[in-house]
């Protein structure tokens, strides 16, 4: 396995283009730095990288539609930057994913329906963005997930009936949002459940 370890340095400046040619990576992880600029599209043909890990920097920009070619994907970690752009459909074709942290950034625009393709994902933190819309009813699809967080953003619309089915929940937070309506009576199927936040305090 071939790893590329330079988190917690003072790094700055943009991500250099050439970090594609590295094929055989199998993960890259620049993790606290002060790396700014975009995520280049070039990241895409490392399509053997399991893990991906570029949290606590200043990067900013959308999100490449390009990152959907990283099948081989495990985990995704961008939290904490200053990315703003929607999230891409394509990152439903990450199914190997058991791990997404998007949160503390500026993505706006509604969750797509896409992510129910995630059925392997643990792990799912977009909490402190810019969203919209309602929740989709595909999220039901995500039986794995045991953490959901999507605090303080500006969702909106009534809880879907399918949330019943993420039987594996334990922890659900909702807290800061626009929603509405009563709370669906299947919300009482998620017998692992833990901690549940959906108020404003």
């Amino acid at each position: 396995m071939t790893e590329l370890h330079l988190f917690e340095n003072q790094l700055t400046g943009t991500i250099p283009t050439e970090l594609g040619l590295l094929a055989l990576l199998n993960g890259l992880y620049l993790w606290s730095n002060a790396l700014t600029g975009t995520l280049p599209v070039e990241l895409a043909l490392l399509t053997l990288s399991k893990g991906l890990d570029l949290s606590e920097n200043a990067l900013a920009g959308t999100l490449p539609t390009e990152l959907g070619l990283l099948t081989s994907l495990e985990s995704v970690h961008l939290w904490s930057n200053v990315l703003t752009g929607t999230l891409p459909t394509e990152l439903g074709l990450l199914t190997l994913l058991n791990g997404l942290d998007l949160s503390d950034n500026a993505l706006p625009g509604a969750l797509p329906s896409e992510l129910g393709l995630l059925t392997l994902l643990n792990y799912l933190n977009l909490w402190s963005n810019a969203l919209t819309g309602m929740l989709p009813t595909e999220l039901g699809l995500m039986t794995s997930l045991t953490y959901l967080n999507l605090r303080s953003n500006g969702l909106t619309g009534t809880l879907p009936t399918e949330l019943g089915l993420m039987t594996s929940l334990r922890y659900l937070n909702l807290k800061s949002n626009d929603l509405t309506g009563t709370l669906p009576t299947e919300l009482e199927l998620l017998t692992a459940l833990t901690d549940l936040y959906l108020d404003e305090n």
